[in-house]
């Protein structure tokens, strides 16, 4: 049976998981001009074949926190108010936004008060339904 840990799994304190998940808003102008461009150009995007994977709403992504390795699956949600569990991340989220465009193998980083948490993408994946 494969275990697919959540957030709330890493060493993380609980107010750093919070803070990981939190919708911020309102958001810089700048940074939701880069969010609604990233959304607007989502179907583009799909339709280009051979290009990477790329994490955007939908997509379900494995972190891998570094340096000690500790691995989480998190799924990307354009809800602002997404499933609090800690295995749904809103884009609108600080980790959210930092995982919007990013592929397997790039670093990520999100900084919270005065500690910065770095994680590597180690898988992404997207499950569409044709029905």
């Amino acid at each position: 049976m494969l275990h697919r840990s959540s957030l709330q799994d890493l060493p993380l304190s609980a107010i750093e998981r919070y803070l990981l998940r939190a919708s911020w808003l309102p958001l810089q102008p700048t940074r939701l001009a880069q969010i609604l461009r990233f959304l607007e150009d989502c179907p583009q995007r799909r339709a280009r074949a051979g290009k990477p994977l790329r994490a955007a709403p939908g997509c379900t992504v494995r972190l891998i926190a570094l340096p000690d390795g500790d691995a989480c699956w998190v799924t990307l949600s354009a809800d602002p108010k997404a499933d609090s569990s800690g295995s749904v991340i809103s884009i609108w989220s600080p980790l959210g936004q930092a995982l919007l465009g990013k592929t397997t193998g790039e670093q990520v980083q999100v900084k919270i008060f005065r500690r910065t948490l770095r994680f590597v993408i180690g898988d992404l994946l997207k499950v569409s339904q044709h029905g």
